[in-house]
């Protein structure tokens, strides 16, 4: 009985890890947009998140107050949050990783 818990155990960690999704390749527009911030404040970032099934960049202004102010979805079209929306990307979604950052 222990050895057939186990199995089930180990068949479900298995499929739970292939579940992982990797991160999308960056598109073209982003990385055209990287290299056009080589003159960025520094700590300057862009970063990958995930909010209700599709993926975002944020890109991040340190001396900026607006914290979700430059959105982008994954086509490249800037996305203009209401307020609830704000609340609802603050609360719910995931950041993937740092995709670039200005270097202080």
């Amino acid at each position: 009985m222990k050895k057939t818990a186990l199995l089930i155990l180990l068949s479900l960690l298995i499929t739970a890890c292939e579940k992982e999704e990797k991160p999308p390749p960056n598109p073209e527009w982003l990385n055209s947009l990287i290299t056009q911030m080589e003159d960025a404040i520094p700590g300057t970032a862009i970063y990958l998140y995930k909010w209700n099934g599709e993926f975002y960049y944020r890109i991040s202004n340190p001396v900026s107050s607006c914290l979700y102010c430059t959105l982008y979805n994954y086509s490249g079209d800037l996305v203009i949050l209401s307020a609830k929306s704000t609340e609802d990307f603050a609360g719910n979604a995931r950041m993937i990783k740092l995709i670039w950052q200005k270097e202080f």
